[in-house]
């Protein structure tokens, strides 16, 4: 799995980290200092960030990409790569979980059993869900492929499109949170071979391929698959709640 995207994103290289993230192989600070990001995260002192000039892709009819082919093996491999999906998550310690505004004491704590002692939390970074959940929009419109040897769509139980609604809103909230506010121009495009007698020569359409300013996110997949807890979907099937941890209810069950 982690060799399929290495071909498609480009630079990608490991990076070490320091003790405010507990990772399996060590290491030393990389871009120390303030980010004047608007919420605190570890990465910028973790992970070589630097920005770089990226073309997006915004055309409409393309198939150069794996991200936009039909469901396949490959395509699907090609998504839980990037979504880091098995490989979730990392550990931090309480400093951290106390800079990101959560609190030690709901937070859950890896057991001594996992061998990275005393203190460490659970922890995932949230672009990787942000994948996850575009990755589960994308998953619907092939409905059929993915879901139709279980049910139909007027058999769909209700934790299934909870799940969709949950990470519809997750995506509108980055999205509203981030506001982008690059510029998109439009461009006079002909219509000579398409199928389009309807409508005239020429026209103007937005020009949806934009030069962003871009982090570097083949390094971060990197480090991610670095220092993510190994197997941690099994010790999580075995794992009980310790007597003194504090029980919180679902979000959205009971208030």
């Amino acid at each position: 799995m982690l060799s399929l995207l290495s071909l498609i994103l480009l630079g990608v290289s490991s990076q070490d980290c320091p003790s405010s993230i507990i990772t399996q192989h060590g290491g030393a600070l990389l871009n120390s200092g303030p980010r004047g990001e608007a919420s605190f995260s570890p990465f910028s002192d973790l992970v070589n960030l630097t920005t770089h000039s990226q073309k997006i892709n915004g055309r409409i009819h393309d198939n150069t990409t794996i991200f936009r082919h039909d469901p396949s093996p490959a395509v699907d491999e090609a998504w839980d790569h990037l979504s880091t999906e098995g490989y979730e998550v990392i550990l931090v310690d309480e400093t951290t979980v106390i800079k990101s505004g959560k609190s030690p004491h709901l937070s859950v704590k890896a057991p001594l059993s996992w061998g990275f002692g005393d203190g460490k939390y659970l922890a995932q970074i949230d672009v990787f869900h942000q994948i996850h959940c575009l990755n589960e929009l994308r998953k619907e419109i092939h409905f059929d492929y993915y879901y139709g040897a279980n049910w139909d769509k007027t058999s769909i139980p209700p934790e299934h499109a909870e799940h969709k609604k949950h990470c519809i809103h997750i995506l509108l909230q980055n999205i509203m949170c981030h506001a982008d506010v690059d510029i998109i121009t439009h461009n006079w495009v002909h219509y000579e071979n398409m199928d389009n007698r309807g409508r005239p020569y020429a026209e103007p359409l937005a020009d949806f391929n934009l030069i962003k300013s871009c982090r570097d996110f083949a390094a971060l997949l990197d480090w991610a698959f670095e220092n993510a807890v190994d197997n941690w979907t099994a010790k999580w099937t075995k794992w009980e709640m310790p007597k003194d941890a504090t029980l919180v209810h679902g979000d959205g069950y009971l208030s």
